[in-house]
């Protein structure tokens, strides 16, 4: 978490990790418990009021449609911003469905961004009847909503950032930034390859590679300087499964996108062998990858024993 924020939160830039962690990072967070739809989200007031401890829980989540009744919050945390010591309310989102348009109901799809921007705008007004009531706008606390995205446009890694800006379109007067900068919104986008990026090295580590959580504990400590103590390794084992989970799916689908196509036009001139064919192929680059043999059976529509006998001959087994 100290990462996240000292990368893509200015308040934090030039304090050290320790004391991010130590010092200005306050209570428990939340973790996918706190309903961001209209009339709930003063759940956040109550939320917070029950953080009392500094240890950071995660867990693996699923965020409801926003076309549901009720959206939650993946992390939501307090944060003191170093220099004033105001309070600074966070939501770091970890967006496992790795598409930057999800599916909505009953059909379609939205920009990621534009919920973004509802989640923000519900911490925001979720402040009224906690931080302050009936007309006191200015002990409104600044806010930040934090998306890790499993993918990147162009399969390059980056970072965006989005604030409120002051444009003068007549003559110039100076509005103080406090009474504005009052929302961020922060895109992370986790790439195909390695960047020069301590953070997005780390969340890459944590999610998108393959090692085992053994290996990745060694790593944390000779890359990163993290020491886990034996609970936080189970919690790594969980974010290892996820992070496997989230590979395969998207493998899966990028490839049978091919298959498919290839499908299409076998059934256009009748070449039922060659829709055969698709599915081996498809077969095989899943076992060269490492998926397990009944997921691939699966995902290529192949029974189990053909994926035995696919995986033998090729001395994948």
């Amino acid at each position: 978490m100290a990462y996240i924020l000292k990368r893509t939160v200015p308040e934090f830039e030039s304090v050290s990790l320790d004391d991010i962690a130590n010092i200005y990072i306050e209570g428990t967070p939340e973790v996918s418990t706190i309903p961001v739809s209209k009339d709930k989200t003063n759940a956040v007031r109550h939320a917070l009021e029950r953080q009392d401890t500094l240890e950071i829980k995660g867990t693996q989540n699923e965020d409801n449609s926003i076309t549901e009744g009720s959206i939650v919050f993946d992390i939501l945390f307090r944060a003191k911003a170093p220099a004033t010591n105001e309070v600074i309310t966070l939501i770091i989102n970890v967006e496992a469905q790795k598409r930057l348009k999800p599916k909505k109901k009953p059909s379609g799809t939205y920009p990621l961004l534009k919920r973004a921007v509802y989640y923000a705008s519900r911490l925001i007004s979720s402040q009224k009847g906690s931080e302050f009531t009936n007309s006191d706008y200015d002990k409104i606390k600044k806010i930040y909503t934090i998306w890790i995205c499993m993918e990147a446009p162009h399969g390059k890694s980056a970072i965006n950032r989005y604030q409120l800006k002051e444009q003068h379109l007549l003559h110039r007067y100076k509005e103080p930034c406090q009474n504005y900068d009052l929302m961020g919104i922060v895109f992370v986008y986790l790439g195909n390859s390695k960047v020069k990026d301590q953070m997005m090295n780390l969340l890459d580590l944590m999610f998108k590679s393959r090692k085992k959580a053994s290996e990745k504990i060694t790593v944390l400590h000779t890359d990163f300087g993290i020491d886990l103590t034996r609970e936080r390794e189970g919690d790594l084992e969980t974010m290892c499964n996820l992070g496997e989970e989230i590979y395969e799916d998207g493998l899966m689908k990028g490839k049978q996108v091919g298959w498919e196509e290839g499908r299409k036009e076998g059934r256009a001139e009748g070449r039922k062998e060659g829709r055969t064919e698709g599915k081996l192929e498809l077969a095989l680059e899943l076992l060269k990858d490492g998926m397990a043999l009944d997921k691939v059976a699966k995902y290529s529509k192949l029974s189990l024993s053909i994926i035995e006998e696919l995986a033998k001959k090729n001395k994948l087994i």
